[in-house]
C-alpha cells in the first residue's frame, strides 16, 4: 500500500496494513522463507515534513547461524521516523550526522511506501546472530551434515598434522 503524503493536512492519517515480505527483499542468507508482517500508525505533518509514527509486528522462520536449521522469530518494534522532500537533503561533501539525523528519511515523491518501510524496520529487527540452540554443533567441515544430529555426519575426526611429532613422542615412550 502507498500513502500520497499531500493527503496529510492538519489531522493525522492512520494506517494499518498486513503484508508478507518475501525473503529475498530483507536477508536470504538469515530468512528461512517469507515474513509477515503488520504495520500500522498515523502520519502527522509538521511543515514540509510527515512524521511517522507506528509499530511493525514480525515473525518468520530464521535459519540457525551454526546448523542453518529453520529457527521461529517473532518481533515487535515501535518506530518514528520524519519523512522529508528529497530537496531538504544537505548536499554538503561531509557532514556529522547527529543521533537525531538517522531517523530523518528523504523521499523523491510525495509518496511512502508502506511495504518498504515495513521491510526497512524488520531488517532492523532481525537478529545479527540466530542460533537454534545455545549448544548447537553446527555443520562438519567436510560431509555438510549437522553435528546436532546422531546420524548426521560419520566422517572420522581429522588430526591436525601439527600434532604428528607428539604422537610420535607419545609411542615411543609408550614402547619404552
Amino acid at each position: 500500500m502507498k500513502v500520497v503524503l499531500s493527503r496529510v493536512e492538519d489531522e493525522p492519517l492512520s494506517f494499518s496494513e498486513e503484508l508478507e515480505i518475501e525473503a529475498e527483499d530483507l536477508d536470504g542468507s538469515r530468512c528461512a522463507e517469507a515474513a509477515r508482517v503488520e504495520i500500522s500508525g498515523q502520519l502527522t505533518r509538521s511543515g514540509t515534513a510527515v512524521t511517522a509514527t507506528g509499530r511493525v509486528r514480525a515473525s518468520a522462520r530464521l535459519l540457525c547461524t551454526r546448523c542453518l536449521e529453520p529457527v521461529p522469530w517473532q518481533e515487535e518494534e515501535e518506530f518514528e521516523l520524519e519523512l522529508r522532500p528529497r530537496h531538504e537533503e544537505p548536499h554538503e561533501e561531509e557532514i556529522e550526522l547527529e543521533s537525531e539525523d538517522l531517523d530523518v528519511v528523504y523521499l523523491d515523491d510525495e509518496v511512502l511506501d508502506l511495504a518498504q518501510l515495513a521491510a526497512e524496520q524488520v531488517l532492523l529487527a532481525l537478529p545479527m546472530k540466530v542460533l537454534c540452540r545455545e549448544d548447537c554443533k553446527g555443520l562438519c567441515p567436510r560431509c555438510g551434515g549437522s553435528l546436532n544430529q546422531a546420524d548426521g555426519c560419520s566422517c572420522e575426526p581429522e588430526v591436525d598434522p601439527r600434532w604428528d611429532a607428539l604422537k610420535t613422542l607419545k609411542d615411543q615412550i609408550g614402547e619404552s
